[in-house]
């Protein structure tokens, strides 16, 4: 009987949502809250991804959504 596979801690950290999954997650979560989302930037600090989106229509107000590059949770926003 084979044994199951274990991730080694290495391989645990491995980034699984990709950027375009990551700004699906984060407009999907702001379209609760907002009717007008433009996309700005998206980057990766190796655990989080952050997501830049600009919400509003009479208002530039830009929110940032950090996202868990590995499960694809939200961890939080700010404005």
């Amino acid at each position: 009987m084979k044994k199951p596979l274990r991730l080694t801690d290495s391989q645990s950290d491995e980034i699984t949502i990709d950027s375009n999954k990551a700004v699906a997650i984060a407009r999907k979560f702001l379209e609760q809250y907002h009717s007008s989302i433009i996309f700005k930037s998206a980057y990766n600090d190796k655990k989080t991804w952050m997501v830049s989106m600009e919400v509003g229509l009479l208002d530039d107000d830009v929110i940032e959504v950090a996202i868990d590059a590995k499960t694809g949770k939200i961890l939080g926003y700010s404005h």
